[in-house]
């Protein structure tokens, strides 16, 4: 495969999975930031193979450090330098997952090992190789059945602890297998129509005259990608903006929200954009969409992204959610927290290690605030969506709860689909599950300023 000069596919891939760690960048931003510095003829075709082994080894990174962990003697690789670290999990995956020829997988990863770093920690890096090599997964995992029965659902779905343990309280031990085992199954796509140029019938029909077979779903403006030739987005529709990929739940959110043409909308956690966009389809670009975010640079690619799908009405605004106010009182707002994206785990396998209890309760000091904000720019009889990809009661039903005690009423939506969610509150809040729903696990609370 000819790329850059001296740069090979593991350094490309190692570079990624450090990125993502030390960053907290997503697979696809990682690798974008990677690929700015790689040419050469067989750059795409990199590329695919970089994000497939990115993505892999995000997703089975439990069960590959319980391997490399089983044969180190006196460390972990927790420990170790993180690119090395990391070179070491690419070995490990192609030896143990994708079943690449052992020799190959240990003289690849020691080559870049002894370029990178030293001959010491190369024989370090071939000797560990050679241990796992040898290392027979089943029967330690066997072993580990046994003794500790949520740590071999950790480490055989390759999940955090903590999920586990929680979900396995929340849903029972059968449900939790499910729910697991369908993180770990391919993204389902959705396509949401973006109805400020087209109708949904037009799109279907022109999905189908291209490969791509859909179907309709509970939301209107929403189909599921049940098979393609090609991938949607490639297709010239997906670039004149006709059609976004956004998940089911995630678009169910707008229709909830049902913000009408003429009104004034605040969205205080507005980027990527997927939810104020669709906003603006709904009201027709009239009125107007006030999109705050703290990350400038999200913002400017929600700018690129409002020339593409023709969305009009809305004012980009770089402040924090927590905080920012305005004089006029808002009609509607949105509010989809930053949360610790515990119900994304099939779309973005990265985000399982980044959190721990005391990120998540400061994460919900965060979405109190919000909350709190929100109440501060919601006009009288205004009403707003609170909203979540996380599994977490803590910041689901009892945020709903905090906000009743702050002065929201909890409207009571029929919702048309999905399940119900917890504590006293229940009924009137609405949940998906990926194993139930083929969507993110996902949360939605309609409330009202009196």
């Amino acid at each position: 495969m000819e790329l850059f000069y001296r740069v090979t596919l593991h350094e490309i891939i190692a570079d990624a999975l450090t990125l993502i760690e030390e960053r907290e960048l997503s697979s696809k931003h990682a690798l974008e930031r990677v690929f700015r510095r790689v040419e050469g003829k067989d750059k795409e075709t990199a590329r695919g193979i970089a994000h497939a082994y990115v993505f892999e080894i995000e997703k089975w990174r439990a069960k590959i450090d319980f391997i490399l962990n089983s044969v180190l003697k006196g460390s972990r690789v927790e420990d170790l330098d993180t690119y090395l670290a990391n070179l070491l999990r690419i070995g490990t995956f192609e030896m143990k997952f994708k079943g690449v020829n052992p020799a190959i997988a240990t003289d690849s990863v020691v080559r870049v090992v002894k370029e990178k770093f030293d001959l010491t920690r190369a024989k370090f890096a071939n000797a560990v190789l050679r241990e796992v090599e040898k290392f027979n997964v089943e029967r330690a995992l066997k072993r580990l059945k046994e003794r500790d029965r949520i740590e071999w659902l950790s480490v055989r779905f390759s999940h955090p602890r903590w999920y586990v343990e929680y979900v396995v309280k929340l849903l029972g031990y059968d449900e939790t297998v499910r729910l697991l085992l369908s993180n770990l199954r391919p993204q389902r796509y959705y396509i949401r129509v973006n109805t400020l140029k087209v109708d949904v019938d037009r799109v279907k029909r022109y999905l189908e005259e291209n490969g791509v077979r859909v179907s309709l779903t509970p939301v209107d403006d929403v189909l599921k990608v049940l098979e393609y030739e090609k991938p949607v987005t490639k297709l010239e529709w997906y670039r004149k903006g006709y059609f976004v990929i956004q998940d089911l739940a995630s678009a169910y959110v707008a229709h909830v929200l049902n913000p009408e043409p003429g009104e004034r909308v605040l969205d205080l956690a507005a980027a990527p954009g997927s939810k104020t966009f669709h906003a603006a389809a709904l009201m027709e670009n009239r009125g107007e969409i006030v999109a705050v975010d703290y990350s400038y640079d999200r913002l400017i690619k929600m700018r690129e992204r409002m020339k593409k799908l023709g969305v009009k009405n809305v004012k980009l605004v770089h402040a924090d959610g927590q905080s920012y106010t305005e004089k006029e009182k808002f009609d509607k707002i949105i509010l989809d927290a930053p949360c610790s994206s515990s119900g994304t785990y099939r779309q973005f396998p990265e985000v399982k290690w980044r959190f721990n209890e005391e990120k998540i309760k400061r994460v919900i000091s965060v979405q109190r605030n919000m909350l709190i904000n929100a109440y501060r720019n919601l006009a009288g009889g205004g009403e707003m969506t609170y909203s979540t990809c996380s599994i977490r009661i803590d910041e689901n039903e009892q945020n709903v709860l905090f906000a009743i005690e702050k002065g929201l009423e909890l409207v009571d939506y029929p919702f048309e689909w999905g399940d119900k969610g917890f504590l006293e509150i229940g009924d009137k809040v609405f949940r998906t599950w990926t194993h139930k729903h083929d969507c993110n696990s996902f949360f939605i609370a309609k409330l009202r300023k009196p």
